[in-house]
């Protein structure tokens, strides 16, 4: 009897022990299907805020669309009044950068190189204007600038703003209603 007491102890234990290792490949495969759940999701999302924050709809020669605006980064390198007659022959002017909104966007599509803006304080040292003539109220600017060097009167978005001479040779950003 004792025999067969240990037999079934053993069966019971054998049973025991494939049930266990049934148990944890079951967890272990539910594991591993929530873990590429969740990787796809998040793979997901990822694709989709990059289309939203990187992917802008572009346009015939390479203008980029952006709410009621478009916008152009040109590929050679000019002065600062030699980029506004690049930007004023394609219909454009240089970029006034109005909000927050705006400047993440310059920095997104520009991955945060430098270009100049439609900033500068030429006509009087310390009193920045736009390109359409309106005096700037609040900007983006580096700690420590604008420095008020006398030949340091244009604006470059490097992502945060720098005062530059307008000698200088860098890209620009152009913008223009979209009618």
């Amino acid at each position: 009897m004792s025999g067969s007491v240990n037999d079934s102890r053993d069966k019971s234990s054998i049973m025991d022990g494939e049930e266990k290792e049934e148990r944890i490949v079951d967890i272990y495969i539910t594991a591993e299907a929530v873990r590429d759940i969740k990787h796809k999701k998040q793979t997901e999302e990822s694709e989709t805020t990059t289309k939203t924050t990187t992917q802008q709809p572009e346009h015939k020669d390479g203008w980029i669309e952006q709410e009621v605006r478009l916008y152009l980064i040109s590929s050679e390198l000019k002065n600062w009044t030699e980029s506004r007659s690049y930007c004023r022959d394609r219909g454009a002017d240089l970029i006034i950068i109005n909000n927050k909104e705006e400047q993440d966007f310059v920095n997104n599509i520009t991955s945060g190189a430098q270009h100049w803006i439609g900033l500068s304080d030429s006509d009087v040292e310390g009193t920045w204007k736009w390109v359409d003539g309106s005096t700037l109220t609040s900007g983006f600017w580096e700690v420590g600038q604008p420095g008020y060097h006398r030949l340091e009167n244009c604006a470059l978005s490097q992502p945060e703003w720098h005062d530059y001479p307008c000698t200088s040779f860098f890209k620009s950003i152009c913008e223009k209603k979209i009618f």
